[in-house]
């Protein structure tokens, strides 16, 4: 094999794959064929010069049918590989708002709990969400000014961060428990925790109330079929919590009344379309929701502390951040399986006093870059060279040497 034969993956979509303007390795095929059609190229005593060209005129022409399957199956190959990398949690990072030793920061975990910084600079951020294409919004307060050794806080805003880690002020003049959801289309709806209104923000930041007259919006999340699903908070016996689903055109119907002593936290879907709910005394409740059966409510699991934030992958893995007690002992991460099985995913502040410098507050997935829809422009890969006419006593020039046409060569 030549040195630097294969050129790095990019991204990349089905059509690019199926029409060869992705650079994939597709060279196995016509190897094997070349080695093959050189030893069956040897002639021999008995054959003359008419027979050798009628034989290679022949391999040429068959070769360039097998060439063409054989770069047609590998593309299939590599899109079925895109399928499966990009249906799994290995297409996902965990996005985590929270604070270290700097102030606040975005850290990024990869499926295998590897962690990293995604961005800083921030002030105290709280709930996020991602889009399709791998941008994040996150709410924190705005940075207005410095004083010696800390910042100087306005009003809450939501930020807008790409892949590439730049940041923008999305959305401001909002209260800093407001939560974040975003639909399919992309737009970003904010559940403003004060005044009770959800506004919806189109990518070019325009605003416009989607729903008002809540008490304490603390959770959405939409459902696959576009309608969004607000958990609003309980007051002890003042006011019943409850969940609401919107339609797309903003109609609302009562999914299900919470218990008195219910703390909603948060709202996630599974990967089979079930409601979860995080509540602050440590419970994680699910919702089936289907045809035969009317929201049955069943506990799905606990973490020691208080449930804060919910994060579903695509392999139907739950991620829960414990918020940890009133000293912040004992937050971090869990994961559980879809069977409910729990483990710590990563461990924030450690006991006796010896804090790791880290917190965690709230989780979203973020889809890996290769693995969004954006159309690649990419080199088009080198096509074989159609078969020559000749006449019964000329040789192509291309066979000369013996050496067979070879497309990718």
């Amino acid at each position: 094999m030549t040195e630097g034969r294969f050129r790095p993956l990019q991204r990349f979509n089905v059509l690019t794959i199926l029409t060869g303007e992705a650079n994939f390795p597709r060279y196995i095929a016509p190897d094997f064929l070349q080695y093959l059609c050189e030893r069956k190229n040897q002639p021999t005593k008995k054959q003359n010069r008419g027979t050798i060209m009628k034989t290679k005129l022949t391999e040429t022409k068959f070769k360039s049918a097998i060439g063409t399957d054989g770069r047609l199956f590998s593309r299939i190959a590599c899109l079925g590989a895109v399928i499966l990398i990009c249906s799994s949690a290995f297409a996902q990072n965990l996005c985590v708002s929270g604070t270290d030793a700097r102030g606040g920061e975005i850290f990024k975990f990869t499926w295998d709990a590897k962690q990293s910084i995604f961005a800083s600079g921030l002030a105290d951020p709280r709930d996020l969400t991602c889009d399709s294409t791998g941008n994040l919004f996150v709410v924190d307060y705005e940075i207005v000014g410095y004083d010696p050794g800390a910042p100087l806080l306005g009003n809450s805003a939501v930020y807008k961060i790409t892949p590439s880690g730049a940041q923008i002020i999305f959305a401001s003049g909002l209260s800093h428990h407001s939560n974040l959801a975003v639909d399919k289309a992309g737009n970003l709806f904010v559940a403003d925790y004060d005044q009770g209104i959800i506004y919806e923000y189109k990518p070019n930041r325009t605003r416009a109330t989607f729903a008002s007259g809540l008490h304490h919006p603390v959770g959405m999340a939409f459902d696959s079929t576009g309608n969004l699903f607000v958990a609003d908070n309980s007051v002890g016996n003042i006011y019943q919590g409850s969940i609401y689903q919107y339609h797309p055109d903003g109609s609302r119907v009562t999914f299900a009344v919470l218990d008195q002593s219910d703390r909603p936290a948060d709202l996630a879907f599974d990967s089979t379309g079930n409601l979860l709910m995080a509540d602050l005394g440590g419970n994680i409740y699910k919702y089936q929701v289907g045809v035969l059966r009317r929201y049955a409510r069943t506990t799905f699991g606990s973490v020691p502390n208080g449930a804060q934030s919910l994060a579903c992958d695509s392999a139907g893995n739950l991620f829960v951040v414990d918020a940890g007690d009133v000293n912040g002992s004992g937050n971090g991460i869990y994961k559980f399986t879809a069977q409910g099985v729990r483990s710590i995913f990563a461990p924030g502040p450690v006991p006796s006093g010896q804090a790791s410098g880290e917190t965690f507050s709230h989780v979203a997935f973020q889809p890996l870059v290769c693995c969004q829809t954006a159309t690649l422009t990419a080199t088009p890969a080198p096509r074989l060279s159609p078969t020559p006419k000749a006449s019964s006593n000329a040789v192509p020039s291309a066979m000369m040497d013996g050496t067979l046409i070879h497309g990718d060569r």
